[in-house]
């Protein structure tokens, strides 16, 4: 199922999101950029220098949370997100994706969890 990441009607990007872990609530997966990451590019670079830095990792979730993104899935219907990253994958191979999309969420459709 592929889900698409949007700031408004601006398409993000898109995921299979293909690695899923029901008992953390996480999920994350191969991220295809598309026309709108690059507005979206630079507050998550923020992230990379914000490791050890509480004050920068603050600056970069505030940035992020006011980009407002959402993810839906193939449906169109709205994935409840707890945490959003878009991350490089600094240690791709050639031919691996260069960029990672990582969730937190409890929505059970997308964990599988679904009674």
């Amino acid at each position: 199922m592929t889900f698409t990441l949007r700031m408004s009607n601006v398409i993000v990007g898109r995921s299979e999101l293909e690695f899923r872990d029901a008992a953390l609530g996480f999920a994350h997966g191969a991220f295809r950029p598309g026309l709108g990451y690059e507005l979206t590019e630079p507050i998550f670079a923020l992230l990379d220098g914000a490791r050890d830095d509480a004050e920068a990792l603050a600056r970069y979730q505030r940035s992020r949370d006011a980009l407002r993104l959402t993810l839906t899935d193939s449906s169109g219907a709205t994935v409840n997100v707890r945490n959003l990253h878009i991350r490089r994958n600094a240690g791709a191979a050639p031919g691996e994706p260069a960029l990672m999309l990582e969730i937190e969420t409890d929505d059970p459709t997308l964990l599988g969890t679904t009674p």
